[in-house]
């Protein structure tokens, strides 16, 4: 009941236009049972049996048949009521894994627990209830009263973003097959889904020419030793002091110092995007924000929300929710025109070359244009 309020809530937010759908879909959700029934074509064909077994059995007035029929309506009810005491009292929680990217398959863990005090549930199918979540149904033969089964399978989500409902559905056909009952689940666990990372995205020319550019910097830098700390999975193994890794029985790595600035800037203008475009630039520049800073090179990203700096030895990660969360704003200002050198570091995404800086034409990809 609470998220039927929500949602009629919400639409009153929106506007006195949103109103009628936001009831019409609140009083859907409520209405919508929550398990569905499907009869299989065993269950047509013993059903059909039952008909013609009673036809026989009137027109007959014979004892002995009329005892198949109640036997056979005996079993059907028998058979119905045991398909709905499997999936009554099961729960189902969620783990998503820690970072998850849009069309790449991860593993996630689920946890089902039956509450049943006396009654197991048996030959379960836990499936997603769209193509965002499970990538292929999973069938759990037994689970006794009382029991906790954990197991990890494959998840798969279509799009980047925030995902607040995942759908999961229990079905089962126990014990006969005659009908396939299915219970729909909606967790309330937060999933955050990156951009989709594309290859064909690391041989753009600009951004082939930043790199080479960074990678030959990098190369004369960090000769003045700075700090040790301890190892994480993302460093350079080169770097690790096997010295004191010893004395103190832990890996720990020597830190150079570097200077300050930033080896590539990576700018989006939110401006003027067609839906598609704008998608295909937010993957590209996931993908190669995230190419840079596997090779310990600096990020500087900006757009005309906020600026989000990604030193060489700091996490990707907030850069990527970033990116993973953003959408364009048509009515966003260009960025303001600045008076930068020829060889600056560099690279633009922009709807039109008409938004772009005069002095970052020749660092800019376009909607359109090969990225």
């Amino acid at each position: 009941m609470r998220r039927f309020w929500q949602g009629v809530k919400h639409a009153q937010d929106a506007g006195p236009g949103a109103v009628a759908i936001g009831w019409a879909r609140a009083v859907q959700r409520a209405l919508r049972p929550r398990i569905a029934l499907r009869i299989t074509r065993a269950g047509l064909w013993f059903t059909i049996t039952i008909l013609l077994t009673g036809i026989g059995a009137f027109l007959s007035a014979n004892n002995l048949i009329f005892l198949i029929l109640s036997a056979l309506l005996a079993t059907l009810v028998v058979s119905g009521n045991l398909n709905r005491l499997t999936l009554a009292g099961l729960e189902v929680e969620f783990e998503p894994p820690e970072h998850l990217f849009a069309r790449a398959s991860a593993s996630g863990r689920f946890v089902i627990r039956n509450t049943k005090s006396w009654f197991p549930s048996f030959a379960l199918r836990l499936a997603s209830a769209n193509e965002n979540g499970l990538r292929t149904a999973v069938f759990i033969p037994l689970i006794a009263p009382g029991e906790v089964v954990a197991f990890d399978a494959e998840v798969y989500f279509a799009r980047r973003g925030r995902y607040r409902e995942n759908g999961f559905s229990f079905s089962s056909r126990f014990p006969f097959g005659f009908a396939e009952r299915r219970a729909a689940v909606t967790l309330l666990a937060e999933v955050l889904v990156y951009p989709e990372l594309e290859e064909r995205h690391l041989a753009n020319r600009l951004f082939a020419e930043l790199l080479a550019e960074a990678e030959a910097r990098q190369q004369g830098r960090g000769t003045e030793f700075h700090q040790l700390r301890l190892y994480r999975y993302e460093d350079d193994a080169r770097h690790i002091d096997w010295r004191s890794s010893a004395r103190h029985g832990e890996m720990h790595l020597r830190e150079y110092a570097v200077e300050q600035e930033q080896d590539v800037e990576l700018w989006l203008d939110l401006g003027g995007w067609q839906s598609e475009a704008f998608e295909d630039a937010i993957r590209a520049l996931a993908t190669q924000s995230r190419a840079l800073h596997r090779r310990g090179i600096g990020v500087r990203f900006r757009s005309q929300e906020c600026e989000i700096v990604v030193p060489g030895h700091t996490r990707i990660y907030g850069l990527l929710k970033y990116l993973a969360l953003t959408e364009y704003e048509p009515l966003a200002r260009p960025f303001p025109a600045l008076n930068m050198p020829e060889k600056g570091n560099i690279l633009v995404y922009a709807a039109t070359r008409e938004r772009v800086p005069e002095a970052l034409q020749h660092r800019a990809v376009c909607a359109g244009e090969s990225v």
